[in-house]
């Protein structure tokens, strides 16, 4: 069945300790996709690939141009952009394991499988959104000031950036903010209006552009916080604004779990599971990096 973890076949380990890999992996997935993410706002597919170096391939339209028809012989100029088929290798393989006494395992109050795989898919989703950080540095759309603390001008401009390449802003959920946490505060004195998304200065009165804004939210779009290292540089921090087109993520289907293995030598039990996926940046230009402190 799809979306559901498998014992690999080579592995050794008596997995008769009571848990049920069925459930395990019920419990992963609802937790990997029921949870918030970055990752989640771009583009993201479950790809059927079962080793590292597979491929999958991504089409990706071009920006259409309405052309004139001639009015004296209906003649027109057709417009042969050709799609982009960029493809995504997996090239990621990430593994979130765990110890436990047998002891503790076997009297624990709570559902041990259920919280290791609620906090494996956390751990998994945490580093799908460090790879999206990566890509950052490389951004050539930049808003911001290095040293300087986010406000409202630097923060329209990223959007502006954005607009320039003819991006729709209908939609919220196609975008997305990863700030360094150190701009917490900064982002804190703003408030927004959802419905325009626009942001209100700290010195407005309440009640002239509506209330404080929710820290879920920037600009109405989704907003998460990080410490990743990757967003220090010499002389401050870097974030990123991504449209959904920006980048691209494969994941796959069936993540594999380990059956529970008897550490030697000790009382002790090891949880494992691993998955493969891929990143890749498929149209920078709808991405901006924000220069901050």
């Amino acid at each position: 069945m799809a979306n559901e973890f498998y014992h690999v076949p080579e592995a050794t380990g008596d997995p008769a300790e009571g848990v049920s890999t069925k459930a395990f992996s019920a419990n992963y997935l609802e937790a990997l996709y029921g949870k918030i993410g970055a990752w989640k706002h771009i583009r993201n597919f479950t790809a059927d690939v079962s080793a590292v170096g597979e491929s999958v391939t991504v089409p990706s339209l071009p920006t259409l141009v309405a052309g004139n028809i001639s009015f004296t012989d209906g003649s027109y100029t057709a417009d042969n952009t050709a799609v982009d088929h960029p493809t995504i290798v997996i090239n990621k393989a990430k593994q979130v394991s765990h110890k436990i006494p047998r002891t503790v395992y076997h009297q624990a109050k709570i559902n041990v499988e259920a919280a290791f795989a609620a906090n494996a898919a956390k751990a998994v989703a945490k580093s799908m959104d460090s790879e999206m950080i990566a890509l950052i540095a490389a951004l050539t759309n930049t808003a911001g000031t290095l040293g300087a603390d986010l406000d409202e001008d630097k923060l329209n401009a990223a959007v502006g950036k954005l607009v320039e390449n003819e991006v729709e802003l209908e939609d919220p959920q196609k975008f997305v903010w990863i700030l360094p946490a150190s701009q917490y505060s900064a982002v804190k004195k703003l408030r927004g209006y959802d419905k325009y998304r626009i942001m209100a200065s700290q010195t407005d009165a309440n009640g002239t552009r509506d209330v404080q804004a929710d820290l879920q939210t920037l600009l109405g779009f989704p907003l998460y916080f990080s410490n990743d290292s990757a967003l220090t540089v010499s002389g401050g921090k870097i974030g990123g604004l991504f449209y959904k087109d920006s980048v691209g993520i494969a994941i796959q289907r069936m993540p594999s779990m380990e059956p529970i293995q008897r550490v030697p030598g000790t009382i002790n039990l090891e949880l494992l599971t691993w998955t493969l996926f891929g990143i890749k940046a498929l149209k920078p230009s709808l991405a901006v990096k924000l220069l901050t402190k």
